[in-house]
């Protein structure tokens, strides 16, 4: 009843916003850490052409394949990786789904640059080929031909199945 009138219940209210608003932050940073760290698991089976799934992806398998055992690693030498893995009750970020969808992700990324760089190409060359395989499925490659800074590169875009549109 002493501190009636003059404590003002504003700047109280900002400070535990701000509180708030910094713990919100912090937790963001985690979670783009942990996520970059993932990415770079995936970025580094890409680079050496590894498959990332294993033939059997749970904790007690032999073979988990090499994402799970690349992130395994990272959890070894990264307290916040070990961390992450050990209390993360909604994502983890090691299933086959989330592996997927950020495949997919980067994919779509990868697109919007070889887009850009076919826009400012002067030259461009679609090269299209199709095979049937053992199992008699059709699957098309389309791979883009073009310059940029006077060089050639050449950029695989996707395979697709010829007979749906």
């Amino acid at each position: 009843l002493s501190m009636l009138g003059r404590v003002n219940i504003s700047t109280q209210l900002d400070s535990a916003y701000r509180q708030s608003v910094r713990k919100h932050n912090e937790q963001v940073d985690r979670n783009r850490y942990i996520l970059s760290r993932l990415i770079d698991c995936i970025k580094f089976c890409g680079a050496f052409e590894l498959a990332l799934h294993g033939h059997d992806e749970t904790e007690s398998s032999e073979n988990t394949g090499v994402f799970c055992g690349l992130v395994n690693f990272i959890n070894a030498i990264d307290n916040s990786m070990k961390e992450h893995l050990e209390t993360a009750t909604v994502f983890k970020g090691t299933s086959k789904t989330v592996q997927n969808e950020l495949l997919d992700c980067m994919l779509s990324v990868c697109r919007e640059v070889i887009s850009q760089e076919i826009q400012n190409a002067h030259y461009l060359a679609v090269l299209e080929d199709e095979t049937t395989d053992v199992s008699t499925t059709q699957q098309m490659v389309l791979v883009y031909r073009y310059e940029v800074c006077g060089f050639v590169v050449e950029r695989f875009w996707g395979f697709f199945n010829p007979g749906c549109s």
